[in-house]
């Protein structure tokens, strides 16, 4: 068995090593703390710092050897598989074809997608367009719809094996990756022929300035070096591009009531959790003003947390995850007040005058 090597930290924001233990736990990297290593000794304290209030994993496994504790169905390194095609009846045929014409009428209407002939904008009657902005008030929630700007260079810090990549090539994007899995990145470049570096941003050396787009999909949180990770985004992103991130909400409801239980803990691959305020003052120490900040009203992770529950004593509780309606209006009601799972938040670079 490797021996397990960890490091002692100050805070990653303001620097400080004083704090305070807010959780110790066993691994807990996969749904129902199912993983590689689980039957490990092995416990991590996610500590809170008394200075600025950031949440870390402090000891922290050394760099070298955390791919050691991510297991072997990590949902972002796995090949896309392929689906079988569903049997189903023609209402149903016909409805997915219209909500898959919407979704692009959307994207070329309101999100200025240039996959579609200029016509398509004004082909649209009065009430035609009522109906739309009806859906479009529905879909901009979505967390993977983000507006075409300039000339549609994006970039995906963590792309994982590309899923997210694949499906913004075909609506236009000029696609780029970086993954630090060697096995992702690779199938990313091999199967799915995307331009995908292995590593991470620090070695990617790409020209200042190149990009419309960053996003970190639930990345920040893996590094090692996050400040200096989003200066250097800063420093690659176009003066009035977006970047777009999104981590877990360790103030969230689901956080306080199911604590080690919490599906998006991740002890020990989750390095830092964040508060909105948290991410927040990060940006801001790397030269982000924040432009928006929303919150992902998606089932899943309240059921994960729900279902974490099920090996032990309060295994009843369990069952819960079966009410699906429940629970999203539960989460509608979560994201209404700012306690929800999953934190958006959209930023762009300072300016002379938000110094």
């Amino acid at each position: 068995m490797l021996e397990q090597k960890l490091e002692h930290i100050s805070c990653y924001l303001c620097g400080k090593d004083t704090y305070e233990t807010i959780i110790t736990s066993h691994s807990t990297t996969s749904t129902p703390f199912k993983t590689s290593v689980k039957d490990r000794d092995e416990v991590f304290k996610l500590v809170k710092c008394k200075s600025c209030g950031l949440h870390y994993i402090n000891p922290r496994p050394i760099k070298q050897q955390i791919g050691y504790y991510y297991s072997e169905d990590y949902y972002a390194h796995n090949p896309l598989k392929k689906k079988k095609p569903k049997e189903r009846n023609r209402f149903v045929e016909k409805w997915m074809d219209f909500k898959k014409n919407v979704r692009a009428l959307i994207l070329i209407n309101f999100y200025n997608y240039p996959y579609k002939q200029e016509k398509d904008r004004k082909s649209l009657s009065a009430y035609k367009k009522i109906i739309l902005w009806f859906f479009y008030i529905t879909y901009r929630s979505r967390l993977d719809i983000i507006p075409f700007s300039g000339e549609g260079k994006i970039l995906d810090i963590g792309c994982g094996n590309g899923r997210y990549l694949l499906t913004l090539k075909k609506q236009g994007w000029q696609t780029y990756g970086i993954e630090q899995s060697p096995k992702s990145s690779k199938y990313a470049r091999d199967v799915l022929h995307l331009e995908v570096n292995t590593g991470d941003l620090l070695d990617s050396k790409y020209q200042a300035e190149f990009f419309d787009v960053i996003t970190m999909w639930h990345s920040l949180e893996h590094l090692y070096e996050p400040i200096l990770t989003l200066k250097e985004a800063k420093r690659i992103l176009k003066d009035d591009g977006l970047l777009i991130i999104a981590v877990p909400n360790v103030d969230s409801f689901a956080a306080k009531v199911f604590k080690k239980y919490w599906y998006q803990l991740e002890i020990p691959i989750h390095l830092i959790a964040f508060t909105p305020d948290s991410i927040t003052r990060m940006l801001d120490a790397a030269g982000f003003k924040a432009k928006k900040i929303y919150y992902d009203r998606r089932n899943s992770p309240l059921k994960q947390s729900l279902l974490n529950l099920k090996d032990g004593k309060y295994r009843l509780l369990s069952r819960l995850s079966r009410f699906k309606v429940l629970i999203r209006m539960f989460n509608f009601i979560l994201a209404m007040l700012g306690y929800c799972e999953i934190i958006v938040i959209h930023v762009q670079k300072k300016t002379s005058c938000d110094v």
